[in-house]
């Protein structure tokens, strides 16, 4: 019995599993949906509908002005126009219904992120990491009119009272009131959180309060305490929204914050928690699975519903009668397009609008229907206005599909609805993963929904789909590419013998009777023996195994086929090929990349070995493909060195002991004597060096020694030989 351990060798199995979109050469497919998600697509003015189908959506286009890193929010002017508020260089800007940008203040702090209009017609901006309050006046003056300490003026509100306006403060939770006409800023209550995130006026005259760390949501009534209402599953409660009806919703983010912090300046503290896969084994308890969003409706009554709840790392929502419940956040680590996703609930999201740009913190909804979207963005900053307008194509960009080699491209085919044929397809190939220059030029376009793709052979091609500038329902439900692979013969990377470091008694997993070898590239090889009664690997235990060579390899396919192993060997000065296994000669029957091969019934001598790779198993017959690689000369000597003339006699010391050691193909390497009392010592040949095929010994031993456990006579005397090629032998006498 034989079992084969490594590490080393996980990374030779895994290099096999080669991406691919069919197996075999032939023809590929590239299917949506099918066996991809339009989601891969790079969209442009282009969507992913409720159903899961490619259709137009909304585009964007950049508005506001250029050169903040962060845009937090953007406040409304009732005109048309809007102010928003930026970091990370304390900016106020303005943008007025045509579209035009000035700067209205640069004040003395980081961040804006909060704005709010007094009756007056002056601005105020709530500001951080250092709590700044600064109120600026029609021609531009600003000036600090209150700090709050804790550092953060998340939000404000106007109070029932028109005098005051409400501050949403951190860290710790808080709440400010400023009177604007009498300009002082005085706590009105701490809460137990982290940060007062968000507050919102309902139309009972409470004030409703969002916090961060815990999630929680307050009603508060000026000179009562205020009344928890509601704890979010997630960790911060966001942002208050009204939502159809004029009800208020909350957005609640499992986030730890972090991004927040991050943009914000702050210093984010890694928390010394466990891996939850850990857990249990510290006795500890599951960490529940929480969405990462959840939207929430708090009733006239302070009665708090899940309203939506999904996977979508969002940062922001909004409501718009036009578009429903839109959401926006980060980006992917692997994407360069901001996304705004339009909200089913109760679970349901789906892609309304890609387009190059950041992090989404804030979506404005017009009051005008057919207005526009304003979203702020961060890293890089930016304004966009997102509408139905067509004021840029509507494309939508399937990734390079690879063929993995150069092939022949076959068709594309597609289904859709509500006038298809006014879609137009068009299509670009080249042998680099990223179109470039040296990439073709877009196709002439095509309409019908068959259509022979006309490329030259090449590595990548990418399809693109534009939308024409109406009103109408186009969709795309399915979207097929093939091409044709020509088939490729498979790749030997590595074939090599393992060459034994060592061995030791017992098995690899639990001890026991067997004898593992351990090999010089960290391969592990275990056999089964026969039970004999001495604990140590001499020639009856170290000769398990030593008859059987072990080979491993390497080896891919360049189509991505699986591929299947032969090895076969021959005698040198033979022609005919042995299979090593006993499986017939020419069948392959490995797709492992390791064999062990055991000589003990074949003759000594010298021999060649022959690795044939096959993708047969993903080939027609009279396309499959093989590839060779050999190895050798390989000596093979099974036979064990033999121990002749053994003469053991007493002396007036001890004993002496000589004997003759002869090797048919290799050098004596070595020879140990095992005393009467079980001691093992080595033992050198008359010249000294064990490195020929004869050596000849001779030694006088003194015995017993000092603190040797006496051993009645006759003793048993031992001596144990090994060649180069790991064959052992043993020779045993008495002294009377």
């Amino acid at each position: 019995m034989v079992t084969l351990m490594t590490t080393r060798l996980l990374p030779v199995l895994v290099s096999l599993i080669l991406p691919t979109l069919a197996l075999g050469a032939g023809p590929i497919y590239w299917d949506w949906p099918a066996d991809r998600s339009f989601d891969e697509l790079e969209l442009s003015g282009a969507a992913i509908n409720e159903a899961g189908h490619l259709a137009a959506g909304l585009t964007a286009t950049t508005r506001g002005p250029e050169g903040p890193e962060v845009f937090w929010l953007a406040l409304p002017d009732g005109r048309g126009g809007f102010y928003t508020g930026t970091g990370h260089g304390g900016e106020v800007h303005y943008t007025s219904a045509g579209g035009e940008s000035r700067l209205v203040a640069r004040l003395e702090a980081t961040e804006v992120f909060s704005l709010h209009l007094l009756p007056d017609g002056d601005l105020l901006a709530g500001c951080g990491p250092e709590g700044q309050l600064y109120r600026i006046d029609n021609s531009g003056e600003s000036r600090l009119v209150g700090t709050v300490p804790g550092g953060y003026i998340w939000a404000m509100e106007q109070g029932e009272d028109s005098s005051n306006v409400w501050l949403a403060t951190g860290s710790p939770a808080g709440l400010y009131r400023y009177n604007w006409q009498t300009e002082a800023v005085t706590e009105e209550l701490s809460l137990v959180a982290e940060n007062t995130l968000d507050l919102r006026l309902t139309a009972g005259g409470a004030l409703l309060l969002a916090t961060q760390g815990p999630g929680l949501i307050y009603s508060y009534q000026p000179g009562h305490d205020p009344v928890l209402l509601f704890e979010a599953a997630q960790d911060e409660v966001r942002q208050f929204i009204t939502g159809p009806d004029d009800e208020i919703f909350a957005l609640a983010l499992h986030t730890a914050d972090e991004a927040m912090s991050a943009m914000a300046g702050r210093a984010v503290t890694a928390q010394p928690t466990p891996s939850p896969a850990l857990m249990p084994l510290l006795g500890m308890s599951d960490i529940p699975d929480i969405a990462p969003a959840g939207l929430y409706r708090v009733q006239p009554d302070g009665a708090v519903e899940t309203w939506w709840t999904g996977q979508l790392e969002v940062m922001t929502a909004a409501w718009s009668p036009r578009w429903g419940w839109l959401a926006g956040g980060q980006m992917g680590a692997d994407s360069a397009q901001a996304t705004l996703h339009r909200l089913t609930p109760p679970y349901g999201a789906h892609t309304l609008a890609h387009w190059d740009g950041g992090d989404v913190l804030n979506i404005l909804v017009p009051e005008s229907e057919d207005g526009e979207l304003i979203v702020c963005q961060a890293h890089p900053g930016g304004m966009v206005g997102v509408s139905n307008k067509s004021e840029q194509p509507r494309v939508a960009k399937s990734p390079p599909l690879d063929g993995g080699q150069p092939v022949q491209w076959g068709r594309l085919n597609w289904r859709g609805g509500s006038g298809d044929e006014n879609l137009k397809w068009s299509v670009r190939g080249g042998n680099r993963s990223q179109p470039d220059e040296t990439w073709t030029a877009w196709s002439k376009s095509w309409q019908d929904s068959d259509h022979a793709i006309d490329l030259p052979p090449s590595r990548f091609l990418q399809w693109r789909v534009e939308f024409p500038d109406d009103d109408a329902q186009w969709s795309v439900i399915e979207a097929s590419t093939s091409a044709w692979q020509d088939n490729r013969e498979p790749v030997i990377a590595q074939f090599q013998l393992e060459y034994l470091k060592d061995l030791h008694l017992g098995g690899m997993m639990n001890g026991g009777e067997n004898v593992t070898q351990r090999f010089r590239s960290g391969l592990q090889a275990e056999f089964s023996h026969n039970v004999v009664p001495n604990n140590w690997a001499g020639p009856d235990r170290g000769a398990q195994g030593r008859s059987v060579r072990i080979f491993t390899w390497q080896g891919s396919d360049p189509n991505g086929d699986r591929v299947s192993y032969r090895l076969d060997y021959r005698r040198a000065g033979e022609e005919a090929w042995r299979p090593v296994s006993t499986a017939r000669p020419g069948v392959f029957e490995t797709s492992e990349t390791l064999a062990s091969w055991d000589t003990s019934e074949v003759p000594d001598g010298v021999y060649h070995l022959r690795l044939t790779a096959s993708d047969r198993r993903d080939n027609p017959e009279h396309l499959a493909l093989e590839t060779e690689r050999f190895l050798g000369p390989l000596m093979l000597d099974n036979t064990s060195p033999e121990v002749s003339g053994l003469k053991v006699q007493a002396t007036a010391t001890g004993f002496s002991l000589k004997c003759r050691v002869d090797d048919k193909f290799n050098s004596v390497a070595g020879a140990r004597l095992v005393l009467p009392d079980g001691t093992i010592e080595r033992l050198d040949p008359v010249d000294r060096i064990c490195d020929s095929l004869r050596e000849d010994f001779a030694v006088e031993v003194i015995w017993p020694r000092e603190n040797s456990p006496v051993v009645e006579k006759p003793w048993q005397v031992k001596i144990e030989v090994r060649d180069l090629g790991g064959n052992l032998s043993s020779a045993a006498g008495e002294v009377r």
